[in-house]
Order: structure tokens, then C-alpha cells, then sequence
């Protein structure tokens, strides 16, 4: 009978929150600062004869940032995981209590029964174009509201309202240069970016987003591709139950952009328009059809790259 080879890694689980680091690992459990003195006492006792061990934690959206970077600085393996997958195993343990040495034990034992391995993390230029890319998110989204209460609100505050869109108009187009030229900055993402939006339909912010947060297009096979970026059905069936497939999960800031893009592709692309019509005309939803294009869109980009030999670095 073949055996799983059992897994030598050694683990150490922290517990990210906006003051503390909640540590636990081989020789116990720690609490340091969330800040860069912290985490130097948490590097010294990682340190060891047989090497750091591969350091884990949840995605907390914005706390862990500065662990990453020093990690990443010291050369440190790490690893970062969905919190909600953290929740269902401590679930499956029978464990409903929560509290942060509680959830830095849980996510050590579910390193260990996962058998985590070490995260490829993007490239420095590539982190800046996602961050870039956040902060443009936050200002079309924030403008997008000033716009609208300019056409419902009292006359009164309508020279204030102008005068935010006009701030936050020339913000946008401050960090859209700053993302061009960071862009303009490494050949290699250039040319993948030229190469992205030589596809009829597929505009700059679409090469951004692909460039920013899918920078494994070129390592990745269809099937996982589809299912990163979040527009890979997935089945719902049970016993004789045959329920609607649905896309789930992925990355929501990339599946935002593609199905913008596949809009403009369905009625201007000489692929995605006549690969649309079709699904249409067998009777498939138009979101449906939708989604098929951007699936079809995102892997006919990959096949580019992987021609041009050009990946995001």
C-alpha cells in the first residue's frame, strides 16, 4: 500500500489583528506588537539551526502588510490563507470558541493537516500596481457617489460637490500616470501589457488588473486559471438533484474588469461577438453568455503571453 510521505515542514502560525501578533508554534505560543519592533522579536525566535520555519496567517486586509514585507525582506517562507477556510476546519475540530491565541493554534493545526507550502509572492513592481490600482478603486468608487448626489441633492451644496469631483478627477489621473509608469518602468510588463489590449475589447484597466492581480497567467494551467480569477462554474448537483452551476470565489477585483470587458467584446470582438450570439440563441441567459466570454477572453490572453514568452514580473 503507498503511504503519503509524512510532511517535515515546520509551521509557525500568527494571528494577525491591528496592535498584536498572536504567535504559536513548535515551542509554544507569543504575543508581540504588530509593528516593526515586533516583529523583530518574532524573527529571533523563529531563528534556528534547522532554518526559519514557514510562517502562516490569514488575510486580514490591510495588518498584515508589514509582516509580509519583512518576511519577504529576510528571506523568511511564508504562507498567507483565506480566513474562511481557517473558520470551517475549526469547525470540523468542534471548536466555536474564537479568540486570537485560540485562532493562532487553529490555523498552526490547519498548516499541519494541509501540509501548506511556501507562497510565490509578485514582484515588488507588480505589488505597487496592485496598490495603485486599490487606491484608483477607491477614488472612481468615492466619485462615482459625488456624481450621483450632484443630481439629487439641494442646489445649495452643489459648488462643494463640483469642486470634490474636480479634486478627485485629478487624483485619478495622478495615479493612472503613476500605474502607466510603473508599467513603463519593467519592458517585460509593457510589452504584456501592450499585448493584452491588442485584443479588441480588452482596454488598459483590464491589462492593469490582469498584470496586478493574476501575475501566474503563465504559470497556471485553463482550469486553475479560470477558477483564480472566479469565472469557472462550479456543480451543484446532489442524488438525482441537478441544480444551476455557478461561478463563486476568485479574485472579485480582476472578475470586475473582465466582465466589463467582455461587454465591449460581445458586441465589437470578431470572436466574442458571433461566440455570444450563439449561446444566446441556445437559449443561455446573457449573463451566462457573459461570463463564458470572459472565461474565453482571460484564457485567449494567456495563450498570447505564453506565445510572446511575456509573463507580469
Amino acid at each position: 500500500m503507498n503511504r503519503t510521505p509524512h510532511n517535515t515542514t515546520r509551521y509557525a502560525a500568527v494571528d494577525i489583528s491591528k496592535d498584536k501578533l498572536d504567535v504559536c508554534d513548535d515551542h509554544g505560543s507569543l504575543t508581540v506588537a504588530n509593528s516593526a519592533e515586533g516583529i523583530a522579536r518574532l524573527l529571533e525566535r523563529l531563528a534556528g539551526p534547522g532554518g526559519r520555519p514557514l510562517v502562516v496567517f490569514e488575510a486580514t486586509g490591510g495588518y498584515e502588510r508589514l509582516l509580509i514585507a519583512t518576511l519577504r525582506k529576510k528571506k523568511t517562507p511564508l504562507v498567507m490563507v483565506n480566513p474562511a477556510r481557517v473558520r470551517a476546519f475549526a469547525n470540523s475540530e468542534g471548536v466555536k470558541a474564537k479568540t486570537d491565541p485560540i485562532d493562532a493554534r487553529m490555523i498552526l493545526k490547519f498548516a499541519r493537516s494541509k501540509a501548506l507550502r511556501p507562497l510565490r509572492l509578485p514582484s515588488p513592481t507588480v505589488l505597487r500596481l496592485a496598490a495603485l490600482l486599490d487606491r484608483r478603486a477607491h477614488l472612481v468608487e468615492e466619485l462615482s457617489r459625488e456624481k450621483n448626489r450632484l443630481q439629487n441633492s439641494d442646489p445649495l451644496i452643489h459648488r462643494s460637490i463640483k469642486r470634490m469631483i474636480r479634486i478627485m478627477e485629478k487624483e485619478v489621473a495622478a495615479i493612472e500616470a503613476a500605474i502607466e509608469k510603473t508599467i513603463d518602468s519593467k519592458p517585460q510588463l509593457r510589452s504584456a501589457a501592450d499585448i493584452i489590449q491588442s485584443i479588441k475589447g480588452v482596454g488598459r484597466v483590464t491589462a492593469w488588473h490582469v498584470l496586478a492581480y493574476l501575475d501566474e497567467i503563465g504559470q497556471l494551467n485553463r482550469n486553475r486559471l479560470v477558477a483564480l480569477a472566479g469565472v469557472a462554474p462550479f456543480n451543484r448537483d446532489s442524488g438525482k438533484s441537478k441544480r444551476r452551476r455557478s461561478i463563486q470565489g476568485g479574485r472579485a477585483k480582476l472578475r470586475k474588469t473582465l466582465y466589463m470587458a467582455a461587454h465591449t467584446a460581445a458586441r465589437s470582438n470578431p470572436v466574442i461577438k458571433p461566440y455570444v450570439r450563439k449561446l444566446r440563441e441556445r437559449g443561455k441567459p446573457y449573463k451566462c453568455a457573459i461570463v463564458a466570454a470572459m472565461r474565453k477572453l482571460l484564457i485567449h490572453i494567456q495563450s498570447l503571453l505564453k506565445k510572446s514568452e511575456l509573463f507580469p514580473c
